[in-house]
């Protein structure tokens, strides 16, 4: 029998990080499923999900462990596949003046809807004409079946307005 796992990683940025993890997963007779990774500044920092077999899981979490000498963290999570919600994914785009609390905002909102937070990109740059602070922001939202489209879009319309933030509902 199989397990899923999901491993969080976390390390100064250097070449050989996912060597040495790939190296690991290998030796337990383990498959590296799917993975976003990502450096930002000097970090590196990653998730992935690994299959392996169950009688291996404990010597496979201890050897991650030991990976904490090269200055690799580990956190290691066993998972469960469930068939999920039927849920349409939509793009959410945003753009407007920098300011506190835009994410909260946002995340607000979609909590009140019990919407996915699939992934979010978010970074602040100055504006090419105007040199003010823009937030810039791409999310990937999976939505309930049950949500009606409309009504989100009017309260993603009527935060847009109050935040003074451009925001893009697609499929």
């Amino acid at each position: 029998m199989r397990c899923s796992l999901v491993l969080g990683v976390m390390s100064e940025d250097h070449p050989g990080i996912l060597e040495t993890l790939s190296g690991v997963i290998t030796a337990y007779d383990g498959e590296w499923t799917e993975s976003k990774m990502v450096t930002m500044a000097g970090k590196f920092a990653g998730i992935l999900t690994v299959e392996l077999p169950c009688g291996e899981q404990q010597a496979f979490t201890d050897a991650l462990q030991a990976l904490s000498e090269q200055g690799l963290k580990v956190i290691v999570e066993r998972i469960q596949i469930h068939s999920e919600e039927v849920a349409r994914e939509f793009r959410l785009d945003m753009v407007g003046q920098d300011r506190p609390g835009i994410i909260r905002e946002i995340t607000q909102l979609l909590a009140r809807y019990n919407i996915n937070l699939e992934a979010l990109e978010s970074r602040i740059e100055s504006a090419s004409m105007s040199g003010e602070t823009l937030f810039i922001a791409s999310a990937v939202l999976h939505i309930p079946a049950a949500v009606e489209l409309a009504q989100l879009q009017d309260e993603f319309e009527e935060l847009a307005n109050e935040m003074m933030v451009d925001i893009k509902l697609s499929d």
